[in-house]
């Protein structure tokens, strides 16, 4: 007796499958895609608001010094909320953060961002009788003389972003210079002479 032949049915069967699997996978992508333009998770914008050194003082390529500097921490993120972990920062000679390393340094303790909102953060930077060696030295000489001296700042941190849809937790790595520093009217302070942005 004849049987038909049952493997065109089940071919159009696993292939009207296929399709839909790949329709699924293709919608959830395009979704997934939606989403993320949507709410665009963006990192945060720091800039130095302001800062001032003081205890400025030399005894050979010794150094001691401190530094009073207010970052502005803002968060871009219209859905997204911030949690900063792991803060560390540090104050560096020059323009370059990689040429001399950091002159002082500090760990800051976590604190968490709402969606929209701008943070005053301040830091406190403290060196005393640190070596520095004679380059280092020596420009900070002459910029005293001059009238004007470069620093810049290191902000370090784990930032978590929390809301609806958020990205893993990535790494904030941001550097602030150059910072230039002038006198005030009281010589043992020099003060920021303009707010920076951090890149």
């Amino acid at each position: 007796m004849y049987q038909p032949d049952q493997r065109p049915a089940m071919n159009t069967i696993l292939c009207r499958i296929l399709s839909i699997l790949t329709a699924i996978v293709i919608t959830l992508g395009v979704i997934i895609l939606i989403v993320y333009f949507v709410f665009k998770p963006r990192y945060p914008e720091i800039r130095v608001d302001s800062a001032e050194l003081t205890s400025l003082n030399f005894t050979g390529n010794y150094l001691t010094a401190k530094w009073d500097i207010k970052f502005i921490v803002s968060n871009p993120n219209k859905k997204l909320d911030i949690t900063y972990n792991l803060i560390s920062s540090g104050v560096f000679y020059g323009k370059d953060k990689n040429q001399f390393g950091n002159i002082a340094t500090t760990k800051l303790q976590p604190f968490y961002q709402p969606k929209k909102s701008k943070t005053l953060f301040p830091v406190h930077f403290e060196t005393y009788n640190t070596y520095v060696g004679n380059v280092v030295a020596n420009g900070i000489t002459d910029g005293r003389l001059r009238g004007s001296l470069k620093f810049g700042v290191v902000f370090n941190a784990i930032i978590k972003r929390t809301g609806w849809f958020h990205p893993k937790d990535s790494l904030l790595k941001v550097s602030c210079s150059p910072m230039n520093f002038v006198p005030s009217t009281n010589t043992v302070v020099w003060v920021l002479q303009r707010p920076v942005k951090c890149d």
